[in-house]
């Protein structure tokens, strides 16, 4: 498929790469092809952007040109990327190499050859790069739990450009894979995050989970209806189990009831694959007490886009969106729970300007405070205030509330990460690291932040290849304190170059952590012996450097 796409693209074809044309001349199918009941394409398509993104993350990283497939199209896109090595060490085939970035290629033949042999080699290097680990070196994360079924919940894809519709389908992706989540029998993966701007997201090293089943969708608007459709597919030979279209508003639809039932009759349909039903716990649980509209549901979408990348420039628009939806619809826990986040980050971030940080506080433990009393058993609304009270100082609270999270759902991914966050905090390591091993256990591709508590452990045992390792994975979301890692780990490391990249990298991104580590520490609660650990770490990086 990347052969065929490639090929088109530079022959000037690209307009033709539509479903139907790569489904006859990569797959085989007949002028009768539809791809409604034969999803293959859009499923290799959704396969191929994982395998580019793995093959970049490492054996393809010091390619000149990177081949990406954008979302909702098949016509290939080129750029270049920077080949230093990350370690800082010059590449062995070009000992002049500086560091800087290659320049763009000349257009012509050159760039065609470039780009048929790469993707002439591509799969079968992605392949290599996910088999050919040694056993004993296969990342965490690579086995699901014994006895589950796993389920691959692939992004909802959105047919328009529609910003409302866009969000939609991103609020029924997270939510899905939460419903599936609470099934006891079922282990319930997101595929990585692609649209996160700002970073680039690192794919596991090794081989993604072996899921079973795939869940697909799509979501339309035709005229004031908004339609969803969603499908099980079985991965092993592309089987449609179960599909079904459903319409927000008509006969009581409610976007909660949608997901509820896709869920369900995806759980029924699984468990008719081993004979017996799947458990479901939900039924001992209180009903949500509160159904949101779908702009509500759109606000909350968008604010759970921007806790990936916490862009300041999006903050201001996510927070107004949520006060009008929480003005609204009062009883509408998971918005008071992301405003509860989002007045977090006003504190914490310093985007109050007519506040002091203690009354900003107590704005978002109000809005906590409000989720939790609509719904005491969600998981948004318990982390929001272990959030809360994290920055307040109240770190046994915090723990305690993140707790509580993980109590109300144990499989949750990003519940157990955020209660190993506040067991780090709090520089209680030896707790942190297991239950942050089990987050990135039930993770496709865990979020490199994830990875800041295990570069931390590493810090405070001086296990200086560990701690690189982690580092570089901790550093690919673009926050500072992933960059400070990743400077510590090199300058231990004697990899003089990259330490200092990394440093002019932090301080680019967080002047005050570069300039008052301490306080820019102290000021997010954390532990002492991790404070001194970093400040100390910071300072001999700044030494080396100057020498």
């Amino acid at each position: 498929m990347l052969d065929y796409i490639v090929e088109e693209t530079l022959a000037g074809r690209k307009t033709e790469l539509k479903a139907t044309t790569i489904a006859m001349a990569v797959f085989g199918r007949g002028a009768d092809f539809n791809q409604q009941s034969d999803p293959i394409v859009r499923l290799e398509a959704r396969k191929l952007r994982r395998d580019l993104d793995t093959y970049y993350a490492g054996a393809g990283r010091d390619d000149p040109i990177r081949i990406s497939i954008p979302k909702g199209h098949y016509i290939p896109k080129f750029t270049t990327q920077q080949t230093a090595r990350p370690d800082g060490h010059l590449r062995p085939e070009d000992p002049g190499n500086t560091g800087k970035r290659i320049p763009k290629p000349d257009t012509g033949f050159g760039l065609r050859i470039a780009l048929i042999a790469i993707g002439s080699i591509l799969v079968v290097a992605a392949v290599l790069v996910w088999t050919a680990q040694p056993e004993q070196h296969t990342p965490i994360g690579t086995t699901v739990s014994a006895g589950k079924v796993a389920i691959l919940v692939e992004d909802f894809e959105a047919r328009a450009g529609d910003d409302l519709v866009s969000l939609v389908a991103s609020g029924l992706t997270h939510d899905i894979a939460a419903a599936l989540i609470r099934f006891p029998d079922v282990a319930a993966y997101l595929t990585p995050d692609r649209t996160a701007r700002g970073s680039e997201l690192v794919a596991p090293a090794g081989k993604p989970p072996e899921t079973k089943f795939a869940v697909t969708g799509n979501v339309w608007r035709e005229g004031s209806k908004i339609l969803i459709r969603a499908e099980l597919i079985r991965r092993a030979d592309l089987k449609v189990l179960w599909s079904e279209r459903f319409t927000m508003g008509a006969q009581g639809q409610s976007i909660t009831g949608i997901q509820d039932a896709i869920s369900s009759k995806i759980a029924s349909a699984v468990g008719q694959q081993y004979g017996y039903a799947l458990r479901d716990i939900r039924t001992s649980q209180p009903a949500k007490p509160n159904d949101p509209g779908l702009r509500g549901f759109a606000c909350v979408s968008s604010a759970q886009i921007y806790r990936r990348t916490y862009h300041r420039d999006e903050y201001q628009a996510v927070r107004e969106c949520l006060e009008a939806t929480v003005r609204d619809d009062p009883d509408y826990s998971r918005a008071w729970a992301m405003l509860a986040y989002l007045r977090n980050d006003a504190a914490r971030f310093g985007h109050e300007k007519e506040l002091s940080r203690d009354e900003a506080f107590d704005l978002a433990r109000e809005a906590a405070m409000r989720a939790i009393d609509l719904d005491p058993q969600d998981t948004d609304a318990l982390q929001a205030m272990s959030h809360v009270e994290q920055y307040a100082g109240r770190l046994e609270r915090s723990i305690d509330f993140a707790h509580q999270a993980v109590e109300v759902n144990p499989n949750d991914p990003a519940a157990l990460a955020n209660l190993a966050i506040r067991y780090a905090i709090a520089g209680r390591f030896s707790e942190a690291v297991p239950v942050m091993n089990r987050a990135i256990d039930r993770s496709v591709a865990p979020p490199p932040f994830y990875y800041h508590v295990l570069a931390a452990d590493h810090l405070i045992k001086k296990e200086w290849p560990d701690m690189l390792a982690a580092a570089e994975r901790a550093s690919a979301d673009g926050w500072s304190f992933g960059q400070a890692m990743l400077a510590i780990a090199h300058n231990q490391l004697s990899n003089d170059r990259a330490a200092q990249e990394a440093l002019k990298k932090m301080a680019e991104l967080d002047p005050l952590l570069s300039d008052d580590p301490r306080t820019w520490l102290e000021s997010h609660s954390m532990h002492a012996a991790l404070v001194e650990a970093v400040v100390t770490g910071l300072s001999e990086v700044r030494t080396a450097v100057t020498e």
